[in-house]
């Protein structure tokens, strides 16, 4: 009877050390989840951040050399820095751009004018430039930004003339290519085409005869390497597309999934 009471005492003492460890583990998981301070959490993620920047007391994304060129319309030229490891050359090439954009001011007073034409914006005293507007997004897994160039003249204004985008990993700082995108999104660039087709079909009926989407035109200008591709904050894949119609062009913006 004595042997049988202590196995039986053995036992129930097992079970308990082995509930206890159990209670130890589960009940540390939760505490750690749930129990972690809102900062702790916020350190946390702003350490892994740092992992893939360059200067880790700087954004992904900041301006440097801002040069205001008209008020109305708010024209401001400025260098982009990505703050992303190994973009380097990918910065380069945006500062050349932005130099030449620089460049392409001119000046009312400098300028042969139109007399025929009425001059809308001449406080400024420019004639005519090129604009560039940047948007950074930040998700959970990825940082788009989006770069919409557009040209200003005093008789009529801005105009959008394109858009481009560029889109990076937040686990390791890698710059994906539209057709990395397309596959994690498993997606080809004929599905980007027909829903940005099912789009415009949809908008054709409530534009009217008056001003006709060219749609054919616009699915040409969409290819896999200049397709403007970027994640919102909630991860959501989207397209910004320059439509054509018979009278101006003008910037969507189209869900992909």
């Amino acid at each position: 009877m004595n042997r049988n009471l202590e196995r039986r005492r053995d036992f129930v003492g097992s079970l308990i050390f082995v509930f206890f460890v159990l209670f130890l583990v589960v009940g540390g998981y939760f505490v750690t989840k749930y129990l972690t301070s809102e900062d702790q959490k916020s350190q946390i993620k702003k350490q892994e951040a740092n992992k893939i920047k360059v200067d880790a007391d700087k954004d992904f994304i900041y301006f440097e050399n801002e040069t205001p060129i008209t008020q109305d319309p708010e024209i401001v030229h400025k260098d982009i820095v990505i703050n992303i490891i190994n973009t380097d050359t990918l910065n380069e090439i945006l500062k050349k751009e932005n130099d030449e954009i620089r460049a392409s001011v001119k000046k009312i007073s400098e300028s042969e004018i139109d007399k025929s034409r009425e001059i809308l914006y001449d406080e400024d005293d420019v004639f005519y430039a090129r604009e560039r507007n940047y948007a950074s997004i930040e998700s959970s897994k990825y940082i788009s930004i989006i770069v919409i160039d557009g040209e200003f003249n005093c008789y009529t204004g801005s105009t959008i003339t394109g858009v481009k985008t560029y889109n990076f990993s937040l686990s390791n700082g890698k710059q994906l290519s539209n057709q990395t995108v397309l596959g994690y999104n498993n997606l080809t660039i004929d599905d980007v085409k027909n829903k940005v087709a099912e789009k415009l079909n949809a908008d054709q009926a409530d534009f009217g005869e008056e001003n006709t989407i060219n749609i054919e035109e616009t699915l040409n200008s969409i290819t896999i390497d200049n397709a403007a591709l970027y994640y919102n904050r909630t991860g959501k894949l989207l397209i910004r597309v320059i439509v054509k119609t018979s009278q101006e062009s003008y910037n969507d913006t189209i869900e992909l999934n």
